[in-house]
């Protein structure tokens, strides 16, 4: 039996309800801003103005989430097996394919 034991450094006061919750959440978005970044390249974009970089980074977290959410309904195995880099690529590569796929059900 191996334990494992993880220490935070924190600004929260000691007092804090179940700290846990918050190393938690900070993770799950963490987890999210990775998959952004490595999948849509975020970081390597370069923004001139604020508001573009807000419209931006709107438009790329709605296009990470559509293709997520259509991956995880996908019944071919094939589309299950791609990232979602290489499916939004192979979509946007052709109209059709790109029509096609904004008027499924």
């Amino acid at each position: 039996h191996t334990s494992e034991k993880r220490l935070y450094v924190s600004s929260m006061p000691t007092h804090t309800p179940k700290p846990g919750i918050f190393v938690r959440n900070h993770w799950s978005i963490e987890s999210m801003h990775w998959g952004l970044d490595h999948n849509l390249q975020q970081d390597n974009i370069k923004r001139k103005s604020t508001r573009a970089a807000r419209n931006l980074d709107t438009i790329q977290r709605i296009v990470y989430s559509v293709f997520s959410i259509w991956k995880g309904l996908r019944k071919k195995q094939s589309d299950k097996n791609k990232g979602i880099a290489e499916l939004i690529r192979h979509i946007s590569m052709s109209f059709t394919r790109l029509m096609r796929f904004l008027s499924q059900k």
